[in-house]
């Protein structure tokens, strides 16, 4: 009998345990993509564009983005998107605080993403596919 519990004992503390280690997995992938990412390189149907036209990407705790574009204002100064964030596995969905009603929502497929690496595609409807990739 003894042999019977102590077996019984080992499994439910194995199950336990790795029960445990999903979630924690789980919160290591969010924690992973906050903070402040730069962009290093830009596809569009497979044609390099160089650096990202959102050079600065940043994620918070709090699930607010801000996307940086360093000098694409009228006289040179950076403007900047500012919305929530949302990740569910590699699907990254971004709403806008101030977009058009039909551009408010930005969602994107996560294909890479590392302490110091992250790499995401998504489709334009009606243009195509664009890939960035950036760096912590």
């Amino acid at each position: 009998m003894n042999k019977k519990y102590l077996i019984f004992t080992i499994l439910i503390v194995a199950l336990v345990t790795s029960c445990s280690g999903d979630d924690e997995k789980e919160k290591e992938t969010d924690v992973s993509l906050i903070g402040t990412w730069t962009g290093l390189s830009s596809s569009f149907n497979g044609n390099n564009s160089g650096a990202p036209d959102n050079s600065i990407v940043k994620f918070t705790s709090n699930k607010r983005t801000e996307f940086i574009y360093e000098g694409y204002g009228n006289q040179g100064q950076d403007i900047s998107e500012l919305g929530s964030w949302d990740k569910n596995g590699t699907i990254l969905t971004i709403t806008w605080d101030d977009a058009d009603a039909s551009s408010e929502t930005y969602i994107l497929s996560i294909t890479e993403l590392t302490v110091n690496s992250l790499k995401w595609e998504t489709n334009i409807s009606g243009e195509g596919s664009l890939k960035e990739t950036f760096k912590r």
